[in-house]
């Protein structure tokens, strides 16, 4: 009866740490850029004029990339008309116009009006624990009102990694080395509650196993004990749930260690059992 209990808790908390690998996983940049193409190009008139002012981010090199990148796939939709680059960025000189964060209606109305657009297309790009989201959206000028709007969650990857390699701080010009920031070293800190999961996520597998297994000890001591066990457990947990929010803090980026895991059913002579599939990538 013991046993079945402990085998239940543990595969509850595979099915936690699946649901928490579902909700964190995130689409590549280049991906996101392309679904955000698709939708604006299926949802706008067909023919309309756009002007893409760009996407606010920290990283000047993958402000431009974004831009690009947008710009080239929706002219290669061919549903949409897009004001070139040079006419936008001589209206932008013209206008004192720096994309920092959002911009003002009346802006981009006065934007759209001076380029003949009937939509004006701008987001921004903004980190999220150990994502970052993407956000884009379609302003109608002549209503000033927003048409559609594309919002992703987006994982890091090599095109990433080197967009993001070096960081321009303050007005000074500083260039300081990417690395995990204090909210993102909090994220992997919540997610090593569900057994280390955030470690292992972010290539530290050694504080990862260390955590998972003072759990699974945790989770004997309960089931072995019940009267001095809980108590012992307890005080198990409370010190790998510390040691997994205080390790964060002592780690450098290095995003080449990939884990994915899903969990489904695999056909037996029995009918159908649950399963777990891995995925390691670097």
């Amino acid at each position: 009866m013991k046993m079945k209990k402990i085998i239940f808790t543990l595969m509850f908390s595979v099915i936690c740490a699946a649901a928490s690998f579902s909700q964190s996983k995130g689409v590549t940049i280049d991906n996101a850029l392309k679904q955000a193409a698709e939708k604006f190009s299926s949802s706008l008139k067909n023919k309309t004029t756009v002007a893409i002012l760009g996407i606010s981010s920290s990283y000047n090199e993958l402000s431009e990339y974004m831009l690009g990148e947008l710009t080239t796939d929706i002219v290669q939709l061919r549903k949409l008309q897009v004001v070139t680059r040079a006419n936008l960025d001589v209206i932008k000189k013209e206008m004192n116009f720096q994309l920092s964060g959002e911009v003002s209606d009346e802006t981009m109305q006065q934007l759209g009006a001076k380029t003949g657009a009937q939509t004006v297309i701008s987001g921004s790009f903004k980190p999220l624990g150990t994502l970052y989201v993407l956000d884009i959206q379609a302003f109608d000028v002549t209503t000033a009102t927003i048409q559609d709007t594309y919002r992703s969650n987006v994982a890091s990857d090599e095109t990433l990694e080197l967009l993001t390699k070096k960081k321009v701080v303050g007005t000074s010009g500083k260039i300081q080395a990417n690395d995990y920031t204090a909210g993102e070293r909090l994220g992997i800190g919540f997610q090593n509650i569900l057994l280390g999961l955030g470690s292992y996520r972010n290539g530290h597998w050694g504080d990862g196993i260390l955590m998972t297994a003072a759990d699974g000890i945790a989770i004997l001591c309960a089931f072995a004990d019940p009267d001095a066990g809980f108590s012992a457990g307890g005080c198990i947990i409370c010190a790998s749930i510390a040691y997994g929010f205080v390790r964060p803090f002592f780690y450098h980026k290095n995003n080449s260690v990939n884990l994915s895991m899903n969990i489904g059913v695999i056909p037996t002579a029995h009918g159908v059992e649950p399963g777990v599939s891995y995925r390691l990538s670097w």
